[in-house]
């Protein structure tokens, strides 16, 4: 058998819960409590649970967007929680999220097409080459290229969707 393409052992992530006059640490919520799993080469897992389980703060741990108190996450066998900053950038090319709720991550004074290609722009692409890529993944994700020029709330909840998609795929 293959190795996980990402592998998590033991992850934990505690948010304190702030009280009083000063604001101290009175107690503490444990939004990740040691999650282990492995995706391997060609697979797909949907997390589903309750609002407020942890689902979300697992995605941002596993991207490193958020710290982790412990635990062990591997992307292809490099450990995520270990890599430096230039590395960290290199390694997300090859990861993407696809936030649930695709509206309130699309900026509603920019275009679909600035949206899309914002995470192309951040890893050095051209503008023409961003372009290029933009409308071929609308395509992919069966949305027409033109759409790229329409503002978030002009899509439906469908459309939306498809488009946070295409924000995973672009990169």
């Amino acid at each position: 058998m293959t190795e996980p393409l990402l592998e998590v052992r033991s992850l934990v992530k505690s948010f304190p819960i702030k009280g009083g006059i000063f604001q101290r640490k009175v107690a503490e919520l444990r939004a990740v409590d040691h999650v282990d799993l492995d995706i391997y080469p060609g697979e797909a897992l949907g997390l589903v649970g309750e609002s407020g389980c942890g689902k979300s703060t697992l995605g941002r741990l596993i991207l490193r967007l958020e710290q982790a108190d412990e635990g062990l996450v591997r992307f292809d066998g490099e450990n995520i929680r270990a890599a430096d900053p230039n590395r960290l950038r290199e390694l997300r090319n090859e990861m993407q999220v696809i936030f649930q709720d695709p509206f309130s991550s699309l900026d509603p004074r920019a275009t679909i097409g600035t949206s899309i290609a914002e995470g192309l722009r951040v890893h050095g692409v051209a503008a023409d080459e961003a372009r290029s890529r933009v409308a071929e993944v609308l395509e992919l994700v069966g949305l027409d290229a033109t759409f790229a020029r329409r503002y978030p709330h002009e899509f439906s909840g469908g459309q939306r969707q498809r488009i946070g998609i295409a924000r995973a795929l672009a990169v």
